[in-house]
């Protein structure tokens, strides 16, 4: 096959792969100029908090139950019921919010997160942060069961752009909660856009007359798996940072958070070449192709080895330097955590194809019951590991259980399963 015939038959994937890069080539410019002149400009404290709030909004986005991941499913194999599902999904963010106020607010007033500013002001910007996060995952989502990735991507990246730069501007205050408020206005016009984009590429309907309480429980139990599979990240990622933040100083926790929203940047961008395949993946299970999908599970997990193994040496090699240059963070401690986390980031980018096949393919029953023990252990062990190495010791711990149950459990279970689909 010519190289114009390859381009023309993997035309879709190409352009939703290219501006998968270029939305998460902005979101790191974007994060790597934020990031330490919001240090400067907030202080540690605040920065801190700030980045603790953050992790609060994506922990609460475990209520979204897996249903926008069980909806792009869904949508791909029964477009016939696409306007009941979609009303279903889309009247629950609006419960969330409300349910998130009085829920947010007692968090914060026993002290379990830490703040300066009002609670109840914060407990209503964050509930809102979240159910807009839900919708757009609900209209991205869509858009994704179209094979349109393209398109949600050029819109997050023009929302990227516009929130950095009103971020620089309010920054100068010195205040984070000015930087949640400015999130859930720029939200509002994102989702505005969303939604239009998301009408164009597939025709459904938006009506309280078409909420169905009966679908609504459906797609609960249908996404249980996603939501079990999320519940396991979030735990991993964003739980232990919380845990963390009473357990470590403000300089402990800024170091981290640095560093965690460095490596950030790498990870989202390095699993983008699985990301993207979960439609196709889902397609290719409906017409019953299942040694396509094992032949290509391993070309991309070969790859993504090869790719993440180059990273893994040039972090090794250099990254350091770049980072104390770029965060003006220069401690024994603050070093030994980065080089640590170039390990754990290379092997997450590597387990990350097994979590995409078993997403798009629904085999998520047991691989997420093993990430979620994985995860809470992880919580536990962090702790105990602070206190004896410090900094480093979240990532010693994070790595030790990831080692010992998914990183190997994952493709295993994946091919096995496989192997079932292709005998019957």
């Amino acid at each position: 096959m010519g190289i114009r015939a390859w381009l023309i038959e993997h035309k879709r994937y190409i352009s939703n792969l290219g501006t998968t890069f270029i939305s998460q080539g902005v979101t790191a410019l974007s994060l790597l100029f934020l990031t330490p002149l919001l240090v400067a400009r907030l202080g540690e404290s605040e920065f801190s908090m700030y980045g603790v709030l953050l992790n609060v909004i994506v922990i609460a986005s475990i209520f979204d139950l897996g249903l926008n991941a069980g909806l792009c499913h869904r949508l791909i194999q029964e477009p016939e019921r696409r306007n009941l599902l979609i009303n279903a999904v889309f009247f629950y963010s609006p419960i969330v919010f409300l349910i998130g106020i009085p829920v947010f607010f007692f968090i914060f007033y026993l002290g379990w997160v830490n703040i300066s500013a009002p609670a109840w002001l914060l407990s209503i910007v964050i509930a809102l942060a979240v159910a807009q996060n839900m919708l757009a995952l609900q209209f991205e989502s869509i858009l994704q069961s179209v094979n349109k990735v393209y398109v949600a991507k050029l819109l997050r990246m023009s929302k990227t752009i516009l929130e950095a730069f009103l971020f620089y501007l309010v920054s100068y205050g010195g205040q984070f909660e000015w930087l949640l408020l400015v999130s859930v206005l720029v939200n509002f016009f994102f989702l505005l856009f969303l939604y239009l984009f998301a009408k164009r590429q597939l025709v459904f309907k938006i009506s309280l007359s078409l909420f169905n309480w009966v679908a609504l429980r459906s797609q609960l139990k249908y996404s249980f798996w996603y939501f079990q599979s999320m519940l396991a990240s979030v735990v991993t990622y964003n739980v232990q940072i919380v845990v963390m933040s009473h357990y470590l100083s403000s300089t402990q926790m800024a170091i981290f958070l640095m560093v965690f929203r460095f490596y950030e940047v790498l990870r989202l961008g390095m699993t983008n070449f699985a990301q993207v395949l979960f439609p196709s993946i889902s397609a290719l299970q409906a017409k019953g192709e299942w040694a396509l999908l094992t032949k290509k599970f391993k070309e991309v997990w070969v790859r993504v080895f090869v790719l993440s193994l180059v990273v893994l040496v040039l972090l090794i090699m250099w990254g350091n330097r770049v980072f104390i240059w770029w965060s003006g963070y220069d401690s024994p401690e603050g070093n030994t955590l980065f080089l640590s986390y170039a390990l754990y980031l290379f092997l997450l980018v590597v387990d990350h194809v097994s979590v995409i096949f078993l997403l798009g393919l629904r085999f998520t029953k047991i691989p997420a019951i093993v990430s979620t023990i994985q995860s809470l252990l992880s919580v536990v062990v962090t702790i105990y590991f602070i206190k004896i190495w410090g900094l480093p010791g979240v990532v010693w711990a994070s790595l030790l259980l990831f080692v010992l149950t998914t990183l190997v459990f994952n493709p295993v279970y994946l091919l096995q399963k496989l192997k079932e689909r292709r005998s019957h």
